[in-house]
């Protein structure tokens, strides 16, 4: 089908139990849900057999492969195959045979997997790409990697691996010692303070090995088929960052040749309240999308799993499916029903959903706006902050995941549109810190990216800087920690004679459910909007403030995990604060008085499109934008009923702009303004 939004819709049948029955049932659910593509599971998860043999690949899964492609070809549908497996998900009671004498992976306790192989096994690459060079020879349209090429969560292994003595040998010689054990090399990779050289040893390793594997499964395709797509499925990318991942080179090594294909993890197996997944969505989904090869074809993966409408409603699916289009994807892949082979359940209704929403997707996809420039705040990043970020306590490798991605959860649920940058050259713009992502750079690029840009940061952007000795650039001489809960501070309060909320001296509550803040002695006297105060309404800190002029500080920090956002930071003052800090140096409209009513912004240069996401399970009956110095001479939308039409819209006193556009509860709207050239001073 010649659409520009492909469904892939990933189908399970148990080959001997119901393939035939399932098969034409298939064909009737591609034609009621306009499926463009089936990629077929082989030895998947209930079924799953261990690593397949040969024998079990001929027999079985290529013969259902034929079978599916001869009955999607009357029906104009392409074949793509989703293999369960690389190196196995985890063991789930089974072990290798003896005919399979694949060296197993090790954790950092030395505990043996049963089933989970090692990456860097020579025996089990060849098997590998042997599988998927005898799929490639039918002609798929994408022959997909699962998620489990990763050397974290292969359980029951402690975090995952590999330290098996192949391994150890390797960092030792990298080390230039006879001998290294795990013990050593697990301390030194986690080594609190100063970074340790076995950390580069660790991802260094790692990043060779799995670059140079997918290159192998590549070339080994290629072979096989000119035209077969490798598409790869990838868990979250904070945690691809301690095992050194390398997006392009593993993304590119799969491709050898075709454009790179990725399925992007989309964070929400079951349903949860639409605003909690717009953050995970902003904090995982994107930032892997920044991630990638510009030149990616991306179909993320919407999952309903444990399956059935106990997972997911219909209505959240469609809502799945609406706000992920930001990603600039060429489709979907769409997971409903259960691994065991049972079969597509008809009366759970997703197919009426797919075939009713696919006219909005397929024409927001014929566009092009998410291809266009991004405009809004740059949340900066880097895949390889593992490399330099320091520990705290040496313990777990999860103290190796960076802390970048706050901003983007943040300043979208309140309505500030952002976008991933891992360019620390940028220049003109808002860039949004946090974590320890200045250790990435020298002195002399965050000098000049400080000379060059607006910054927001957070308090463990500032703190690092301090402990890096550059502080002077946000005009800090000194800060310290206020630990939450500890007394020091309980509420924040705005101290610069504006009302927010219609209040003044309005106030946003700092404990239990908010996080550490810095306490900062600036250089200068900041422009302060907001300040800490004790229980005993004591002043404890600066609050919110605007540092030479264009150092705006949020000093919370200290999050328990990357993806940690404190119930109590998405805060409507808060909210109020951020945007009027940001409304005289932001390039985008921010939307003004909704809580998850989410911007994502492109321009062309003449027209700007904001598409509009409802998180909130009110409706927005209009839309209200801070335009900051845009003007626009008309507006357009596209809803998601489908429906083009001219916007009418109002001028209010404060110089923001209501449009009459409603959304629904988990309804998006693609809003075009025409832009009006600046008059010559």
């Amino acid at each position: 089908m010649n659409q520009s939004y492909c469904y892939s819709f990933r189908f399970c049948c148990d080959p001997g139990f119901n393939d035939r029955r399932e098969i034409a049932s298939l064909r009737r659910f591609v034609r009621e849900a306009q499926i463009d593509d089936v990629a077929v599971f082989c030895n998947v998860e209930e079924l799953n057999t261990g690593h397949m043999t040969e024998e079990e690949q001929e027999t079985i899964w290529l013969r259902l492969l034929c079978d599916v492609q001869a009955a999607l070809a009357p029906e104009g549908v392409q074949l793509s195959v989703n293999h369960w497996h690389s190196l196995m998900h985890a063991d789930l009671g089974k072990t290798l045979p003896q005919r399979q004498p694949f060296r197993r992976m090790v954790d950092m306790d030395g505990r043996e997997a049963d089933l989970c192989v090692c990456p860097m096994c020579e025996r089990w690459q060849t098997y590998f790409a042997g599988l998927y060079a005898r799929y490639a020879a039918l002609s798929p349209h994408i022959l997909w990697v699962e998620d489990d090429f990763r050397l974290h969560n292969h359980d029951p292994l402690r975090w995952g691996g590999c330290f098996c003595p192949a391994h150890m040998r390797e960092y030792a010689r990298r080390a230039g010692k006879p001998e290294l054990t795990r013990e050593e090399f697990v301390r030194g990779i986690l080594q609190p303070g100063a970074v340790h050289p076995y950390r580069k040893i660790w991802l260094d390793v790692n990043r060779e090995t799995m670059t140079a594997l997918a290159a192998r499964i590549g070339q080994a395709v290629r072979q096989a088929s000119p035209t077969a797509k490798v598409g790869l499925m990838s868990s979250v990318p904070y945690i691809h960052a301690a095992e050194g991942r390398d997006w392009y080179g593993i993304l590119r090594g799969l491709a050898a040749g075709q454009p790179p294909v990725s399925r992007i993890h989309l964070p929400a197996y079951q349903e949860t309240a639409p605003g909690q997944y717009l953050l995970r969505f902003n904090m995982v989904s994107m930032h892997n999308r920044a991630l990638l090869p510009p030149e990616t074809e991306v179909y993320p993966e919407l999952e309903n799993y444990p399956y059935s409408l106990f997972a997911k409603s219909r209505a959240f699916t469609r809502f799945q499916l609406l706000s992920s289009l930001p990603l600039n994807l060429k489709g979907m892949t769409i997971d409903l029903f259960d691994l065991n082979g049972s079969g597509i359940v008809f009366s759970d209704g997703y197919q009426q959903m797919l075939r009713a929403v696919k006219p909005f997707l397929n024409a927001v996809n014929a566009i092009g706006v998410f291809a266009l420039p991004k405009r809004g705040v740059c949340v900066m990043t880097s895949e390889d902050s593992a490399y330099t970020l320091q520990t705290a306590h040496g313990a777990d490798m999860e103290e190796l995941y960076p802390h970048e991605v706050y901003f983007a959860g943040l300043l979208n649920a309140m309505g500030i549109a952002y976008q991933y940058c891992t360019d620390p050259g940028v220049s003109g713009q808002v860039v949004a810190v946090s974590g320890q992502y200045f250790r990435n750079l020298t002195p002399e690029q965050i000098t000049r990216l400080f000379a060059r840009n607006t910054l927001l940061l957070s308090g463990d952007a500032v703190d690092t800087l301090c402990q890096m000795g550059l502080g002077e650039l946000a005009g800090v001489r000194s800060c310290r920690w206020m630990r939450q809960n500890s007394g020091a501070y309980t509420y924040e309060q705005v101290v610069n004679g504006k009302a927010y909320l219609g209040l003044p001296q309005a106030r946003a509550s700092a404990v239990i459910s908010s996080t550490d803040v810095l306490q900062i002695d600036y250089l200068e006297q900041p422009e302060l909007y907001t300040e800490f105060f004790d229980s005993f309404r004591r002043p404890a800190a600066p609050g919110h403030a605007v540092s030479r002029g264009r150092v705006l500080i949020h000093p919370f920090g200290r999050f328990s995990s990357p993806g940690d956002m404190p119930p109590m930071q998405l805060n409507a003052l808060r909210r109020e604060l951020l945007q009027d800090m940001l409304a005289s140096r932001l390039d985008a409209p921010m939307v003004a008085g909704q809580a998850y009513l989410q911007p994502y912004c492109t321009c062309d240069g003449r027209d700007l499109y904001l598409y509009l996401v409802n998180g909130s399970m009110d409706e927005a009956s209009s839309v209200t934008l801070a335009m900051g110095a845009l003007r626009f001479s008309g507006a357009w939308a596209l809803t998601d009923q489908n429906e083009r039409r001219t916007i009418p819209y109002t001028e209010g006193p404060d110089g923001r702009f209501t449009f009459d556009l409603r959304l629904a509860p988990m309804d998006a709207a693609l809003l075009r303004l025409t832009l009006q050239e600046e008059e010559p001073a």
